[in-house]
């Protein structure tokens, strides 16, 4: 019998590899090997060359990004052994393109916008009483609260912009939207979808591990087998 794929997990903005608990566990209990990545959050760069070592630990994984981990995982997937990308609610840069650009310029999600506050610092931290709607507001409360508490300030700085053809070119890919997503605007999900192999349409805002990990494991068990 073959082996199946291992699996790498790889968080959006504000966010740690805690948000994947109920996915991972899901996934554990199919027997895969599934790796939720921390990343530092202290700048794209370092978080890029995080993920690109934990690739290169792990031939032929499945490498999903939520939100931000999309930006992440496709400029580390740059020349990698890959078997699948996943986006979940993510960013999908393509070869110059600003994505600073396209977010500003794409249909606002408004409630991320405002969750979103300027720490002395100059890193970017989450109103912890907005957060609810900006991403959790399908949720069950309680693990609401349990994230709200969890999430960190993150280095905001212009996101890089890929100056090769992207993996997604050539690695089969699948786009997974999410139509009440009020942190991703959906209209921009879907432009950044037709990029991918193939795309999944759910319902819900954009925390999908949270609220339907079932739904999130299938997709994935999908994939591995």
């Amino acid at each position: 019998m073959p082996m199946s794929s291992p699996i790498i997990l790889v968080h959006g903005a504000w966010h740690g590899a805690w948000c994947f608990e109920k996915l991972s566990n899901l996934l554990e209990e199919q027997g895969i090997a599934t790796t939720a990545v921390n990343l530092p959050l202290q700048g794209t760069e370092g978080d890029i060359d995080m993920v690109r070592g934990v690739i290169a630990e792990t031939p032929g994984a499945v490498v999903l990004g939520h939100s931000y981990g999309g930006l992440v995982i496709t400029h580390a997937s740059a020349g990698m052994d890959i078997s699948h990308l996943v986006y979940l609610c993510a960013v999908m840069p393509d070869k110059g393109e600003n994505v600073d650009e396209v977010v500003a310029n794409a249909a606002s999600a408004t409630s991320l916008g405002q969750a979103m506050v300027i720490e002395a610092d100059g890193s970017v931290a989450i109103n912890p009483d907005l957060a609810v709607a900006a991403f959790y507001d399908d949720c069950d409360p309680i693990e609401a609260a349990d994230s709200i508490r969890r999430l960190r300030p993150q280095v905001m700085e212009p996101f890089p912009v890929l100056s090769e053809e992207p993996a997604w070119r050539d690695i089969s890919s699948t786009y997974v939207l999410c139509r009440e997503d009020k942190a991703l605007h959906p209209d921009l999900q879907r432009d950044f979808a037709i990029r991918a192999e193939k795309v999944v349409e759910m319902p819900g805002a954009h925390s999908p591990f949270l609220s339907r990990p079932n739904e999130v494991c299938d997709i994935l068990m999908a994939l591995v087998e």
